[in-house]
């Protein structure tokens, strides 16, 4: 099914160097909000720091690649460096692209970590990205995400009410 994700994890720090070097991945993009940063925060928190040094260390490349506001998307991604979209139209191949160029990796190497299966993982799967799903920080600030988070459980757990995605 194009919407299930390759990896399913907890949080970005299970995402480690040792993960992606099983799946053969040298680049990641990554999901800014409620996936790297909670979307009520405007700090990352210490584990998401220390797992982006973690892939620095490791010569993995990192971009984020982000349906946010810019101006959000871009502080945060200058205090760390990196590359980064904004408003950048995922699940449609085009943002992906963008982000494959920024890289510099093959799709084939490059992994897209994020939080929602119609975004993220579908977007990455299209483009031919290994997808990594991480359960979201919070259950989202917008009525149309937390509509989406609802889907999301009931294509996660085969269609049951009860979902470990909630606990």
């Amino acid at each position: 099914m194009v919407v299930r994700p390759d990896v399913h994890v907890e949080t970005v720090a299970d995402v480690t160097p040792a993960l992606l070097e099983e799946l053969g991945v040298r680049g990641v993009l990554v999901d800014l909000d409620d996936t790297l940063i909670a979307s009520n925060a405007t700090l990352l928190s210490p584990s998401a720091e220390g797992w982006l040094l973690s892939l620095r260390l490791a010569g993995i490349k990192v971009a984020i690649l982000s349906n946010g506001e810019r101006k959000r998307v871009f502080e945060l991604a200058e205090r760390f460096d990196l590359p980064a979209f904004a408003l950048v139209g995922k699940p449609f191949p085009f943002a992906f692209r963008r982000g494959l160029a920024a890289l510099g990796t093959p799709r084939e190497a490059t992994a897209m970590v994020g939080d929602q299966l119609f975004t993220d993982v579908l977007g990455a799967n299209l483009a031919g990205l290994v997808s990594i799903l991480v359960r979201p920080l919070t259950p989202g600030k917008l009525p149309h995400t937390r509509l989406a988070r609802r889907l999301e459980r009931r294509i996660l757990t085969g269609g049951t009410r009860d979902s470990p995605v909630d606990r």
